[in-house]
């Protein structure tokens, strides 16, 4: 008996000291927070990103300083594994997240979608480019059905994204899928030594290799960001839970993340320095990655890409990026259909912060309101047209008119209506729109009827999709450039494909 009163007194003495040193460390710990900094933290958030320079203002001082200021501590998690990251912020290990839209469209339903879209970070203007050795590539033209073309690129980056986008709108059939033109590099940074040690012909990289490659006498850019818009788009995704729980929390977080791109557009230098310390870059190289980033601001989020501003300006460019990329995505096989339920993509956004921030904040940059977001392209002379660098010929569709006539039918117009969505993907080139007809007939008559028709379309793009006059150039050229004849083609189905209208882009001087 008295044994075992002894072992239950030495069980609760056992206890007792669990319970005792249990408390003892909580009421260290509460001592430890009391008498420090950590007292002033009201709330802690995770940001998931990775290395790219567009997302540096999230993980920047300015914004860390800023947030303490508000009584919340901010954690950067750089993780470069997307699928990762989405399920982290799926499981509540992560409250904000950096995607791009196409990679957020071709993942994001193996997570279910785990976070809301409430902003646009950036664009890449330049971060991202095509390159090649000239004496291989000179335009996107010469890699069509060249099964000797390699190009080296990371894939399931921006990188490959640019590349599916190629195939799309210049009708690239055999970048449509991976094949035996791709060379897989691990970074950019390996894709670009690939082409300077000549393994490859071309390489898709961002910057800083875009331009260090370019350093290397032969090797060219075919075509980069910089003449691109709304292709390579990225935003800011917060934990759904989250965002219903705790709004003024988010509210905090994006106030305060608009407040830095402010400061860091306003003391370019203080950016420069900073982000020579951590990437350990010189400052050549930092200001190359700057320039191939366009940040946007409170103002362009709430005017053009939400559409939230009083009266709504009918934008809407988020929406019809994600549109576009489940469109080049469904092009090159990647998705089946659209993993959005009813192929709604309001499921996946959420503008209720910017416009409550836009509203408390009068219109957030009042110099954004100012900026021009169209090209004025001046005249040029025949001379000067034809010293413009040939980029690539658009998606050729068929165009269809009535015989011998150069009225545009309601089908041709569904294909100008089709290529000009292509074309507002890169709107910094010309477009020389060519006339071909077959090749019967006089070739007077035949090179006449086929300028008409060319300037049939470029009237269309211009007055119905407001494509500046400048830009456009109609060429008849009959029966001049014929088609090459597929392998066992029909005479018929050749003489089909003759009669044709081709948009070429333009840019540049020789």
């Amino acid at each position: 008996m008295n044994k075992t009163i002894a072992i239950a007194v030495l069980v609760i003495g056992v206890v007792g000291l669990f319970v005792f040193k249990g408390f003892s460390e909580q009421k260290s710990k509460a001592n430890t927070v009391a008498s420090s900094d950590a007292s002033s933290i009201s709330d802690t958030v995770r940001i998931g990103v990775d290395s790219w320079v567009g997302y540096y203002p999230l993980c920047s001082k300015n914004f860390r300083a800023s947030l303490r200021n508000e009584g919340i501590r901010s954690i950067c998690d750089d993780n470069p594994s997307l699928e990762e990251r989405f399920e982290q912020l799926k499981k509540g290990e992560l409250d904000f997240a950096v995607t791009s839209v196409d990679a957020y469209m071709s993942l994001g339903k193996d997570y279910q979608f785990p976070g809301s879209i409430i902003a646009v970070i950036d664009e890449s203007k330049g971060g991202d480019a095509l390159l090649a050795w000239e004496d291989s590539v000179t335009s996107i033209d010469d890699l069509k059905n060249n099964p000797a073309i390699r190009v080296a690129l990371a894939t399931d980056t921006p990188s490959e994204h640019l590349v599916r986008s190629l195939s799309v709108h210049f009708d690239v059939e055999q970048f449509k899928t991976r094949g035996q033109w791709l060379v897989q590099a691990d970074s950019a940074e390996d894709a670009a030594k690939m082409l300077q040690d000549k393994q490859v012909d071309a390489a898709v990289v961002w910057e800083p290799h875009v331009t260090q490659s370019l350093q290397t006498p032969g090797i060219k850019k075919i075509l980069g960001t910089e003449d691109t818009e709304r292709l390579i788009v990225d935003v800011l995704l917060v934990r759904r839970e989250l965002a219903l729980d705790k709004p003024e929390l988010v509210d905090t977080v994006l106030q305060n993340y608009f407040e830095a791109i402010k400061f860091y557009r306003e003391s370019p230098d203080s950016l420069v320095r900073e982000l020579k310390s951590t990437t350990g870059l010189g400052t050549a190289d930092v200001q190359a990655m700057l320039e191939g980033v366009k940040w946007v601001d409170l103002y362009s989020n709430a005017h053009d890409w939400f559409s939230t501003v009083g009266g709504h300006s009918g934008n809407e460019y988020l929406i019809g990026v994600i549109e576009s990329s489940y469109d080049i995505l469904h092009d090159t096989a990647v998705l089946k259909e659209n993993p959005l339920p009813d192929a709604n993509p309001y499921l996946i956004t959420q503008s209720s912060f910017i416009e409550r921030l836009f509203g408390t904040h009068v219109g957030g940059n009042k110099q954004a309101q100012q900026e021009s977001h169209s090209q004025v392209f001046p005249e040029l002379s025949e001379k000067q047209w034809g010293q413009l660098r040939e980029v690539g010929t658009l998606k050729v569709r068929k165009v269809s008119f009535g015989r011998s006539s150069s009225n545009l039918s309601l089908e041709a117009k569904n294909m100008l209506d089709q290529a000009a969505k292509d074309l507002a993907h890169y709107p910094n080139f010309r477009i020389l729109v060519k006339g071909h007809t077959g090749i019967s007939g006089d070739k007077q008559a035949n090179r006449q009827l086929s300028l008409e028709r060319a300037e049939a379309v470029t009237r269309y793009l211009e007055i119905t999709h407001g494509i500046q006059e400048e830009r456009l150039k109609a060429q008849g050229l009959g029966s001049e450039e014929p088609l090459s004849r597929r392998p066992n083609e029909s005479s018929r189905s050749y003489k089909y494909r003759l009669p044709r209208v081709e948009l070429i882009l333009k840019a540049g001087t020789l």
